[in-house]
């Protein structure tokens, strides 16, 4: 089994974006954030009984969540490339082994076996571990969907979206499908994307108060739809570089024209 499945760049990238969360978000936010991506990978198994899920030994797994809560994040990586080296597929390390050690996470720190850094630091190379195990597609993945379609939302909690109604008019006008969703709170935007797939998701930020919002929003949509394309529009006085160092983005939008020619282009790539 070739390592190369594995995007180690996105895997390091992945890590240390989490690690600026944890550094920059208040303590209540980095235990919301954790506490959403333990939820969200411990339920990956549930709803897909035709998947195969390998049965892990404890003597295994206990392995495992010792090496993701190491400070660096290179012994969760190394564990799992020896474990796919040895023929376990990228279904099997989501499925017996991600979605495992996120219950076992939850478990110690509802228990207090484990500290909150501890937890923060395993669930951050869990997220990690995912978004980097994207490189290899599953054998029944539908191709991109090179349709005009997006959706276009705000951030919870935001109080303006006629920066945002404005750009999804702009985009119809432009010959676009566009579902605008304004206002809905975090579970009901992720239930809403869980529901309906979209391949491309706009949203709107126009004040550093919803930047916490934002960055937990964001680690939610990546879990539910892995291959989705993500891309921000920060308001005028947010710095677009604080945005993308703290977010897991693909594109940070500057203006309606702008993000519909960038996104003309990536589905010409991707189709």
């Amino acid at each position: 089994m070739k390592m190369s499945s594995i995007d180690v760049e996105a895997f390091a990238r992945t890590a240390l974006l989490f690690a600026a969360k944890r550094n920059a978000l208040a303590p209540d936010a980095v235990g919301t954030l954790t506490g959403d991506i333990v939820r969200h990978l411990a339920r990956a198994a549930s709803g897909t009984p035709h998947f195969e899920s390998p049965e892990i030994c404890d003597a295994s797994l206990a392995a495992f969540c010792e090496a993701l809560i190491q400070p660096e994040p290179a012994a969760a990586l190394r564990f799992i490339e020896a474990r796919r080296a040895e023929g376990v597929t990228r279904q099997g390390v989501y499925l017996g082994y991600i979605a495992a050690a996120a219950r076992q996470l939850g478990k110690a720190w509802d228990s207090n076996r484990l500290s909150f850094a501890e937890v923060t630091i395993g669930t951050g190379h869990l997220y990690a571990l995912m978004r980097a195990l994207r490189a290899e597609a599953p054998a029944d993945k539908r191709p991109f969907d090179i349709r005009r379609c997006a959706l276009f939302a705000t951030v919870p909690d935001e109080d303006h979206s006629i920066g945002i109604t404005i750009a999804a008019d702009l985009f119809r006008d432009a010959g676009w499908e566009i579902d605008l969703q304004i206002a809905l709170d975090h579970d009901g935007l992720v239930e809403h994307v869980e529901r309906t797939r979209p391949t491309i998701i706009g949203l709107s930020l126009t004040t550093e108060r919803r930047l916490g919002d934002l960055v937990r929003l964001v680690v939610a949509l990546r879990i539910v739809t892995p291959q989705v394309l993500i891309g921000v529009a920060p308001g005028a006085a947010l710095d677009p570089g604080q945005v993308a160092g703290l977010v897991d983005l693909d594109l940070v939008f500057r203006d309606a024209p702008g993000a519909c020619a960038e996104l003309e282009r990536l589905i010409r790539l991707r189709g």
